[in-house]
């Protein structure tokens, strides 16, 4: 292909030499590189896609596991893509700004929960398992921010967490990968949020955080980072109002008292929304059973790793990132997990044909 010559491309190490630059991809997890070279593959011999797509955030830099401009249909399942994309459209549901990149964590979530969107009881027999007492699935809806967001509506929850009315679902505002509305054999009703992750290293962090000055961050990594947080008093994220309902979400900060500096500058943050949502769904519906699940590949050994300033946290018991969120926790019900290819095989086990959409799924994701 003919680069413009500001343009800096990024190759694999198996390309022609001299093509591009190798040493992203040694910088990148056993996981991540596994799943490159796969969705490379995929992209060049299956999708007939030779042409590489530009990075985002930095648009000089190409990389081949990215879809060049104008190929957003191939980010999904051939025979639900037009659907998928018109359900974003009439939802008001913004495609993440990485939804081309064949890592999309984005495009793997509505890739393999839209078709179950579609066929709800279908999705009954394949979550089975995994949403004890399930009996019926009523809804799956994707980036939820736990409240109705049709036009001139009351942003209820956005205001709860003091975030800014002006983002929509899946910008601005904390938004679920997914929420499962569900019901039990004994009629209550659930709903299960879920962080749905693909090839991330970690659970993400606060990016008030990780673009602040040296002397932002020194306090964030103090012991008075609740009065100098970045998202209360300070800068353009100021007057979040999640301090105020750590608490009351089952989130204990006395049980982080070992930790040095603020617990939600890592893989917590993230966390620490998706229960913050979950307990103004508890508050504005009772009666419900809300709980939060993380899904993700069970050969990403990377995403439950322990990061440094939450070491303390571990023990022989909770040395991941889930089971030490868990041990922070009162009185809520515990984040849990589950894995993609435990998903596939439920399906295969419900499914008597090898739909369109299994062999999609089999050949972009290898589950």
């Amino acid at each position: 292909m003919n680069i413009d010559q500001t343009v800096v491309r990024h190759a694999l190490p198996d390309d022609e030499p001299g093509s591009g630059d190798t040493d992203w991809f040694y910088r990148q997890t056993p996981f991540e590189r596994e799943e490159i070279k796969h969705l490379v593959s995929y992209k060049r011999n299956i999708l007939g896609i030779r042409e590489d797509g530009r990075y985002p955030k930095k648009p000089t830099l190409t990389y081949p596991h990215i879809l060049p401009d104008g190929y957003k249909t191939a980010a999904f399942c051939p025979n639900i893509a037009d659907q998928i994309i018109a359900h974003l459209k009439e939802e008001g549901i913004q495609e993440h700004t990485e939804l081309l990149n064949l890592k999309s964590s984005q495009a793997a979530c509505l890739n393999i929960l839209f078709p179950l969107r579609l066929n709800k009881s279908l999705a009954a027999r394949v979550l089975h398992k995994h949403l004890p007492g399930l009996d019926v699935i009523s809804d799956i809806q994707f980036e939820y921010t736990g409240q109705d967001e049709a036009p001139g509506a009351r942003l209820e929850c956005t205001e709860w967490l003091g975030e800014p009315p002006n983002g929509k679902r899946g910008q601005y505002r904390t938004s679920i990968d997914a929420a499962i509305f569900w019901s039990d054999t004994s009629s209550r009703a659930h709903i299960t949020l879920v962080e749905w992750k693909y090839t991330e290293r970690s659970f993400g962090s606060c990016s008030a955080f990780a673009n602040a000055n040296a002397l932002e961050q020194a306090a964030c990594k103090s012991s008075t980072y609740k009065d100098t947080c970045l998202l209360v008093n300070h800068g353009p994220r100021r007057n979040r109002r999640y301090w105020d309902h750590l608490d009351a979400s089952g989130i204990k900060l006395e049980k982080m008292k070992g930790l040095s500096g603020c617990p939600f500058r890592g893989p917590f943050y993230q966390l620490m929304r998706q229960f913050l949502v979950a307990q103004y769904l508890r508050n504005k519906h009772p009666q419900t059973i809300v709980d939060v699940l993380a899904i993700h590949f069970a050969k990403n050994k990377a995403l439950n790793d322990v990061p440094k300033e939450l070491k303390p946290l571990c023990r022989p018991d909770h040395s991941t990132v889930i089971s030490a969120w868990n041990s922070t926790l009162a009185d809520v019900p515990e984040l849990r997990s589950l894995h993609i290819e435990d998903i596939m095989t439920e399906f295969d086990a419900a499914s008597e044909t090898d739909t369109e959409w299994r062999s999609f799924i089999r050949q972009r994701y290898r589950v």
